[in-house]
């Protein structure tokens, strides 16, 4: 609610503004109040507060697959301490690095969320010559900072907070690749070039791609590879001379999970939202887990080889903040 656009404005009022209690002790000098006013320096009266607002209302940076959106924004970029961030219905905040949060809280605020706010998912991004074996962790979709206190995040009716799915354990040699977890991540590729065909991660509102597959030239999508998920990528399945590589995370809210590969051993489906990825299985073959839905872990592959974590929707850092929830979270918070 900004400051009155005329008359008096009283201190107490700027306190509320400033998400302060209204009796705090405050003074024209004080630093939040010349950022509220938007006078760095020199002389500050009342009238320079005359329809000011701490409140900021993200605007769009561009449109993916026709969704508005940020990428990795940091809080204090925005707004000063004691202000608010309001994220508007159907606007994305997104992560596209499991190593940097959808959104960093470094300072005191409050988050007012209506959109959706979303971590990436955990996925091979390279094609590493010979084999490699693992998981892949989900990011965090917000991520508050050591020290930071007062901190409020509110999500909305019709609002998501989203760790990134964790990987579901694959090989990147003739064998299943990896099941990548919802939140974009890419599914592990066979072999060791980009010909193999991982699964792409999808874009913002759109699922993962299904993966490709080598056997004597054969082509992408057939069936021993992953499918792509909507929230976790399909889990590659395959044996030496004939292999498949993994579906890639989608970034749907809620989104369902992609479909294994089969050959002789089934790779795991992918996980639908806050769902783990689904077991490989095996007939004489290897076969990828699958990724996890969106904050939840990746599934095992064939040998019991585990899969990786989801990202928390919030990673709090060890301090105390408030959660006001009457949306969807998944994830740990």
């Amino acid at each position: 609610m900004a400051l009155p656009s005329s008359g008096q404005i009283t201190l107490n009022q700027v306190n509320v503004e400033l998400g302060l209690s209204g009796t705090a002790q405050i003074g024209m000098n004080d630093a939040a109040v010349r950022a509220l006013f938007g006078v760095a320096s020199g002389q500050i009266t009342m009238a320079n507060g005359y329809g000011k607002s701490s409140e900021y209302t993200l605007t769009n940076q561009g449109t993916i697959n026709g969704q508005s959106n940020r990428k990795e924004i940091t809080v204090s970029d925005y707004i000063s301490a004691g202000g608010t961030i309001v994220v508007p219905s159907g606007f994305w905040v997104w992560s596209d690095n499991v190593a940097t949060p959808a959104m960093i809280i470094d300072i005191t605020c409050t988050i007012k969320n209506s959109g959706k706010i979303i971590g990436k998912g955990g996925g091979i991004k390279t094609y590493p010559s010979g084999g490699t074996e693992g998981a892949f962790a989900g990011g965090p979709a917000i991520k508050i900072n050591s020290g930071v206190s007062s901190v409020t995040i509110i999500n909305n009716s019709g609002a998501y907070i989203a760790g990134g799915g964790g990987s579901g354990y694959g090989f990147t040699t003739y064998f299943g690749g990896y099941g990548a977890g919802a939140g974009g991540g890419v599914g592990g590729g066979v072999g060791s070039s980009a010909a193999y065909g991982n699964g792409g991660g999808g874009v913002l509102n759109g699922s993962g791609v299904v993966g490709g597959m080598l056997s004597n030239g054969g082509s992408a999508g057939a069936g021993n590879s992953g499918g792509g998920g909507g929230a976790g990528g399909g889990g590659g399945a395959g044996y030496p001379g004939l292999a498949a590589s993994g579906g890639g995370g989608g970034r749907i809210l809620p989104g369902t999970g992609g479909a294994g590969g089969s050959v002789t051993g089934v790779g795991g489906t992918g996980g639908a939202a806050g769902n783990v990825g689904g077991n490989g299985t095996s007939n004489g073959a290897y076969a990828a887990g699958g990724g996890g839905g969106w904050g939840a872990t990746g599934g095992n592959t064939s040998g019991n080889h585990p899969g990786a974590s989801g990202g928390k929707a919030v990673d709090d850092s060890g301090v105390t903040y408030t959660l006001t929830q009457n949306g969807t979270v998944y994830g740990a918070t």
